[in-house]
């Protein structure tokens, strides 16, 4: 796996693109949170990429994503979401 990749934790690794839209909507992480988990968690787009496109650092992704990600898996039990 490429460098500044996510490895997902199993109960979210096999989601559909739907369900991650449905996740994000209701995870209520703020507008700058979101983009990060659309880009990095469902687009697959190393960090470094999503930090220089959205003009922060990618040590400040790698701080937030444990955060957006345990966020995702609370919305995702929450929603009854297999």
């Amino acid at each position: 796996m490429a460098k500044g990749r996510v490895r997902l934790p199993d109960d979210l690794s096999g989601l559909l693109r739907s369900e991650w839209d449905q996740i994000l909507e209701q995870a209520n992480l703020g507008a700058e949170d979101t983009l990060i988990a659309r880009r990095c968690l469902v687009d697959k787009i190393p960090q470094i990429d999503v930090a220089e496109d959205i003009g922060i650092h990618r040590s400040t992704i790698s701080h937030r994503l444990p955060r957006i990600i345990a966020r995702a898996q609370q919305v995702k039990i929450r929603l009854n979401i297999p």
